[in-house]
């Protein structure tokens, strides 16, 4: 029973730190960085939409994605249109060597006719 008891602790303090590195990265790249405004939109839609960049230079960047109804998720895509990486959060820090797209897919909120979407991606400067 020991040895399953240190498994269990040792599992749950590698939890703990990986949340505190993915906290303590973002941290980082948003005070230590300046953000400079590549793309902003706010439209009115109905039903469930999505939203793509023009293709982006490589750099590191911040994407924030609003909207009235859900975020449904963030895909990063090459210029082939190929997926490189998603995240199903409203808020993402991507960086690539690359060019790329920024596509946002949003989903309508139940019994709403229109609402509204926002998305802002911020290129990453070295204060």
């Amino acid at each position: 029973m020991g040895l399953l008891k240190k498994l269990i602790i040792g599992l749950f303090l590698l939890v703990v730190i990986g949340a505190i590195a993915v906290y303590g990265i973002r941290y980082y790249y948003l005070n230590a960085y300046d953000r400079v405004l590549v793309e902003g939109k706010t439209e009115t839609v109905s039903g469930d939409v999505f939203y793509l960049s023009h293709v982006l230079e490589p750099g590191k960047y911040y994407i924030n994605a609003n909207s009235e109804g859900t975020v449904g998720k963030i895909t990063i895509l090459d210029e082939s249109g190929n997926v490189l990486t998603e995240s199903e959060t409203n808020e993402f820090i991507y960086g690539s060597t690359q060019p790329f797209q920024v596509r946002v897919d949003y989903k309508a909120p139940v019994g709403v006719d229109s609402y509204e979407v926002k998305i802002e991606i911020y290129r990453l400067v070295e204060k």
